[in-house]
Parts: C-alpha cells; sequence; structure tokens
C-alpha cells in the first residue's frame, strides 16, 4: 500500500512539475486568455469581466521565454479590441470606450513595468 501511495504522489509530483514548466505555463496561459475572451463576448458591455486579463500577464512574468509579456500583451489587447465589438450591449457605447480604453492604458503600463523588471532579473 505504501508503494502505491508513493507512485501516485510521484504522478502528482509530475504534473505539477508539467504545470510549473515553461511548457505548462504557456499552456496555462492560453487556456485563460481563451477561457476569458470566451467569457468577454458573452458578457455585457460595462461588466469588468475584462479585468482577468491580468491573470495571464501575471502568469505570463514566470515563464522563461523572454518575449513572453509582450506576446501576451499583444495577443490580449488584440482580444480585448474583439471582445468590445462581440460583446451584447450593456451600457452606452461611448462609456463602455472609455472603460476599455482605461483599462487598455493600466495594462500597457503593467505590461512595460513587468517587461523591465523581467529584462533586469534576465540580464
Amino acid at each position: 500500500m505504501p508503494s502505491a501511495k508513493r507512485h501516485n504522489q510521484s504522478q502528482k509530483t509530475k504534473l505539477l512539475n508539467t504545470l510549473a514548466s515553461d511548457v505548462g505555463i504557456v499552456m496555462i496561459t492560453a487556456v485563460i486568455i481563451l477561457g476569458v475572451y470566451l467569457i468577454d463576448t458573452v458578457t455585457p458591455l460595462g461588466k469588468p469581466v475584462w479585468l482577468l486579463y491580468f491573470i495571464p500577464l501575471i502568469l505570463s512574468y514566470w515563464s522563461g521565454r523572454y518575449y513572453a509579456i509582450p506576446t501576451v500583451s499583444i495577443v490580449t489587447l488584440l482580444f480585448l479590441i474583439a471582445g468590445f465589438f462581440l460583446s451584447p450591449q450593456g451600457i452606452a457605447v461611448p462609456h463602455a470606450i472609455v472603460y476599455r480604453f482605461t483599462f487598455y492604458l493600466v495594462f500597457i503600463s503593467l505590461s512595460i513595468i513587468l517587461w523591465t523588471i523581467r529584462r533586469r532579473q534576465i540580464l
């Protein structure tokens, strides 16, 4: 019985190591971006679902890939724009534009800050 328990722990350890690896982080980040995008497209404008786009940006910080943060940032901003056009109307469009643009500026700022910190760690 103890050997089976050790075998199960090793399987759990393997799974956790895979998820914590660079490939695992990239896969989790991609799934989260797509999931948030799908939620964003079915949620009416004015609901701050797009705040969930911060999660993949923060995850990309732990990726070993040098260009992970800018790539996630660009892809997320494209999905943010597409989500604006595909979301059903909830509030007035000018208000939704102001909310999205404000998030866009904060998101770009955080992306630049994270990428600068990441570059300093690598160099």
